[in-house]
């Protein structure tokens, strides 16, 4: 008779009061919400009397009332040669990000990534595995190393350093990162590498760095403190709980403050900004410059810019060229346009320029992103009309995937000039931020050797390295793929794919023996 793969439980034991107590972070998504461990051996267990366990909290617990431990939240593992009961829940000793220990339903899963033998995790891998005549066995680790240093160093020495490429993670732990960039760009000395989000070493948000955004600039405070909550390009509701639970939902609840989604779908977050007095802008998915453009009009037309800002906080022209800030030039020679041509000469020809262009008329821009013109003046109204008494609406906008991962500069670079229009960045309750998406953990071992790639901008300039076209083009002779899944990650371009296959599983060049010799 077969075990089902997954084994439901129907009673969880408590912590006795003399259990280990650890705490630890989620490493799903960009929060990192905080959450206690409780930790102690097979056969023992807290009762369900306050006095009896360490939550000190009586059992069973009513609806809400928190503390409540679920099978999702228990598993048993190996500490100290023993079997031993772990608990893992939020924090509620947590003043900060999801305070009182709220979090998301993935985050209360934590647990169950902790390897038992008797689970779903059986399955992970305990060794290496070696390609043999077409089937994966496993290896030692001794094996696996000087395989991995041999091969390495005979594709170095025969073909040059260009042709070794690492594609890795940016998430997890900096101590990986940290390790893995070290190793490519230092020992190694190759400009060939790429973070799993990303064809190369480039910006997702290029518009924002020619402005001088941050990316992670937002504190989540700042969605709280903000009149008008502009979210693009994801549902926080449905994606970030501890984000709009505990910030963005209850500045709607507390303080009355409006959310305006761009999405072109309507989720749970668009349908309660519609209910709570906001709005969703249902767009036409490849028009969000359009869209920003038209509401850029409306508030120019409408003299709601906030001047006073622009002044003393962009740039003019003279400063831009002067390399002050990023700008678009913060080099002595060209980078992506011949000097002078890329940026206005100050605001007035910013607006000029804006209300010259077809691709702001409000007709054109309903037409193309099927949004109503009306609605596209109400935004603007929401997001930068003055109030009554003369004091400045408060916008904070967040961006993610659904914005910057198309058409990123032009998406970047309008959606930039819109906020600052509306006197929105680096300031509390007006802040320009993408929300995340993974947790964070991109530390890289110094600059990337830019110069060492054989890529180049117009002029003398040097880019990125370009990861999947080097692959493509048979450039790469030995890849070590660390954390990602490449192909479906670079939107699983057959190209690609055929590529990696034909060097790999059906390369004519097949491993015949696990003898290294």
């Amino acid at each position: 008779m077969s075990v089902p793969y997954y084994q439901t439980e129907d009673r969880i034991p408590l912590p006795p009061t003399d259990a280990d107590v650890l705490t630890t972070a989620c490493d799903y998504c960009i929060v990192a919400c905080g959450y206690k461990i409780y930790r102690w051996p097979v056969g023992t267990e807290g009762g369900p009397k306050a006095s009896e366990n360490a939550l000190a909290c009586d059992f069973p617990r009513a609806i809400m009332q928190g503390n409540w431990i679920s099978p999702n939240m228990h598993n048993i593992v190996q500490h100290e040669g023993r079997d031993h009961h772990v608990v893992i829940v939020g924090d509620g000793d947590t003043e900060v990000v999801n305070v009182g220990g709220d979090h998301s339903i993935r985050g209360g899963t934590i647990a169950k990534k902790c390897y038992n033998p008797k689970t779903p995790t059986k399955d992970r891998l305990q060794t290496p595995l070696l390609r043999v005549n077409g089937e994966l066995v496993p290896i030692s680790w001794d094996q696996a190393t000087d395989i991995f240093a041999g091969v390495s160093q005979h594709v170095i020495d025969k073909h040059g350093a260009h042709a070794w490429a690492q594609k890795r993670f940016s998430y997890q732990f900096f101590e990986n990162t940290y390790a893995l960039s070290k190793f490519a760009w230092v020992s190694v000395g190759t400009p060939a590498t790429a973070e799993h989000d990303n064809p190369g070493h480039f910006s997702s948000t290029p518009g924002w760095r020619d402005i001088g955004f941050e990316n992670f600039a937002a504190s989540y405070e700042d969605y709280y403190l903000a009149d008008t909550v502009v979210l693009s390009g994801a549902d926080p509701y449905e994606t970030k709980t501890i984000l709009f639970n505990e910030w963005i939902l209850k500045g709607a609840r507390e303080k009355g403050n409006k959310l305006i989604f761009i999405n072109p779908r309507k989720t749970t977050g668009p349908a309660f900004a519609e209910s709570s007095g906001g709005m969703h802008l249902w767009i036409n998915p490849g028009t969000d410059t359009l869209l920003h453009l038209g509401i850029a009009r409306v508030v120019l037309e409408s003299g709601w810019e906030d001047r006073e800002w622009i002044d003393e906080f962009t740039n003019n022209k003279w400063e831009s060229d002067s390399g002050f800030g990023q700008g678009v030039r913060n080099t002595p020679w060209q980078w992506r346009t011949t000097w002078g041509q890329f940026q206005c000469d100050g605001f007035e020809a910013y607006k000029e320029w804006v209300l010259s262009q077809k691709e702001s008329e409000l007709d054109y821009v309903s037409q193309m992103t099927g949004i109503s013109v009306a609605d596209i003046r109400k935004a603007a109204e929401m997001m930068a009309k003055p109030k009554a008494d003369g004091s400045r609406t408060k916008t904070t906008i967040g961006i993610e995937k659904g914005t910057y991962w198309s058409n990123n500069y032009l998406n970047t670079a309008s959606i930039g000039s819109l906020a600052l229009l509306c006197g929105t960045g680096n300031r509390p309750g007006q802040m320009i931020s993408r929300m995340g998406g993974h947790q964070r953990g991109g530390m890289t071992a110094g600059g990337y050797p830019r110069n060492w790639s054989p890529e180049k901008f117009a002029g003398r300039r040097r880019k990125g390295l370009d990861l999947d076209r080097w692959v493509e083009a048979g450039k790469v002779r030995f890849a070590w793929v660390v954390g990602t899944t490449w192909v479906n990650a670079m939107t699983g371009t057959t190209a690609l794919f055929d590529k990696l296959s034909g060097q790999t599983v059906e390369s004519e060049h097949q491993v015949r023996s696990t003898d290294v010799d």
